[in-house]
């Protein structure tokens, strides 16, 4: 589940591999502003989907001409981006 406050977008619960179908499909960067943060901090469990919502929001906001910032990503979540060797991939849009 996505709550929307301005341009920041919270996640709220598991982002597993039967939430991120549904995640793809209820969020949209084109009625944003310029700048899109999107927030890891309600999140309760993540798993390697996690990673590619991750890539596949980047791409979104790249075809949208959005600036685009990940926040508050959890431990796990960074160690599976780093073991997938995405880390440059990721670079400057994951808050450190």
């Amino acid at each position: 589940m996505i709550q929307r406050e301005g341009n920041h977008l919270f996640l709220e619960g598991p982002v597993v591999m039967d939430t991120v179908p549904d995640l793809v499909r209820s969020t949209s960067f084109s009625s944003l502003g310029q700048e899109v943060t999107i927030d890891f901090s309600r999140t309760t469990a993540l798993d390697s989907a996690a990673v590619a919502l991750l890539l596949h929001w980047q791409r979104e906001a790249v075809r949208d001409k959005k600036n685009l910032v990940f926040v508050k990503i959890p431990d796990n979540l960074r160690v599976l981006i780093s073991l997938y060797g995405l880390s440059p991939l990721l670079e400057g849009i994951v808050e450190v």
